[in-house]
């Protein structure tokens, strides 16, 4: 897939929120085995009150990990990386952040121009999520 491309979006519907907990709860102890391939993760899914629409077309893969096994680093859509990227190259302005979550994060609400504080939420973000 080139980066002009545009995926649709995978749309997710949990119809039943305690389940979708119990389902990862069981999961992560080992009680339901990891799903081997996208069909049975559909399936298990699905049992479990959650939907995934437009998956099947993505080309995308179901993993299910632990942070017991690996340290993943999950990075961003390409596509929408550019298009922030391009949005906070003109930004005049600072970037669109309550006051407060900037003055706590950096100290000084103004440290940092719209697309610094761009790429620092990214990576605030996503190796936030990795541990």
């Amino acid at each position: 897939m080139t980066h002009s491309d545009s995926p649709a979006p995978i749309e997710m519907t949990m119809s039943d929120r305690e389940a979708a907990g119990r389902l990862i709860i069981d999961l992560a102890l080992g009680n339901v085995p990891k799903p081997e391939n996208n069909e049975d993760a559909l399936q298990l899914l699905a049992a479990h009150g959650i939907e995934l629409e437009n998956f099947t077309t993505s080309g995308k893969q179901i993993r299910f990990v632990s942070r017991d096994e690996a340290l993943y680093i999950v990075l961003p859509p390409a596509e929408l990386m550019r298009s922030r990227i391009e949005e906070y190259s003109e930004s005049e302005g600072p970037y669109p952040l309550p006051d407060e979550y900037r003055s706590q994060i950096m100290g000084d609400e103004d440290a940092l121009d719209a697309l610094e504080m761009f790429y620092f939420r990214v990576g605030d973000y996503t190796f936030g999520q990795c541990r």
